[in-house]
C-alpha cells in the first residue's frame, strides 16, 4: 500500500499545484471532465479517469496508437490531457515513488453532490480519508479516499457538471471493483454513494454484485480473479 498511497499523494499535489495551468492549451487549463459550464449532475456516476505513471510520453502514445486518444501533454512532460473527438477522457500524470519502484494505476472519480458532507461517511462506514476535500484548479472539488477493502478513488464534485454517459467506441463504458471482501466493499459505497446493490448472474452462471442508484447501473463488484492483486478499480474500454 505505501506504493500506491505515495502516487496518489503526488498526483494530488499536482492538480493543487496547478500543474496542467497554461502549459498545453485551453483544454489543460481548465482541466474539466465534461465540456461545457452546465452539465447537469451525476452522483454515482464514474465521471472521470487519471492514470499514474512513469513515463507519461509512452504512455500517451500507448492510447493515442491503440485507441485514437488525442492526447495533448504538457512542456514539461509530466501531465497530459486526453480527448476523443473534443471530448474530455482522461489526464495522464507522471510519479516516481520514493523508493523508485513503480507501478501504473487507473484513478476513477465518482461524483457525490456534496464531498465535505462524504467525508463524514467515508469514516463511519470504515474507509480512509487520504486527502482531505480540496478545490483543484479548473475541476471541482475533490477527496482522495480508500474504501475498507483497501480501494482507492476520488469522491467529486465537478465545477461544470459531469459529462453525459459515453456510448463512442474508445471510450469508457464499464467500471468493475475487484476486491477481497465483497459485503464489506458494497456497504461502504452503499452508505457513502447511496448505491443500491443487486445480485445478478453472467451468461455462465456466475453471479456477481452490481451498484447503481436511480435505477441506473454504475459498476459490478467482484472477488478479486487473479491471486495477489490489492483491492483495486478497474475501467472497461
Amino acid at each position: 500500500m505505501k506504493l500506491k498511497l505515495t502516487a496518489f499523494a503526488a498526483l494530488t499535489m499536482l492538480l493543487m499545484a496547478g500543474a496542467p495551468v497554461a502549459v498545453a492549451g485551453p483544454l489543460l487549463d481548465y482541466g474539466a471532465v465534461a465540456n461545457g459550464t452546465d452539465n447537469p449532475q451525476r452522483p454515482g456516476a464514474v465521471v472521470w479517469m487519471d492514470l499514474l505513471t512513469t513515463d507519461v510520453a509512452v504512455a500517451s502514445r500507448f492510447y493515442g496508437d491503440v485507441f485514437g486518444w488525442d492526447v495533448e501533454i504538457s512542456e514539461g512532460g509530466e501531465y497530459a490531457y486526453a480527448t476523443l473527438d473534443g471530448r474530455p477522457l482522461a489526464a495522464i500524470v507522471a510519479y516516481e515513488d520514493e523508493i523508485g519502484a513503480a507501478e501504473g494505476l487507473w484513478l476513477p472519480s465518482v461524483s457525490v453532490s456534496d464531498v465535505d458532507r462524504a467525508l463524514s461517511a467515508v469514516k463511519r462506514h470504515g474507509g480512509a480519508i487520504i486527502e482531505p476535500p480540496e478545490d483543484l484548479p479548473g475541476r471541482g472539488r475533490s477527496m482522495l479516499v480508500e474504501d475498507p477493502t483497501g480501494a482507492v478513488l476520488m469522491l467529486l464534485r465537478a465545477s461544470g457538471g459531469d459529462p453525459a454517459p459515453d456510448k463512442q467506441v474508445n471510450a469508457w463504458f464499464w467500471n468493475e471493483l475487484w476486491t477481497d471482501d465483497v459485503a464489506e466493499a458494497t456497504a461502504f459505497y452503499e452508505g457513502v454513494a447511496d448505491y443500491r446493490t443487486v445480485a445478478v448472474k453472467d451468461s455462465a452462471g456466475a453471479r456477481y454484485k452490481v451498484m447503481g442508484r436511480d435505477q441506473t447501473p454504475y459498476a459490478s463488484v467482484v472477488h478479486s480473479p487473479l491471486p495477489n492483486v490489492e483491492p483495486t478499480w478497474l475501467a472497461y474500454l
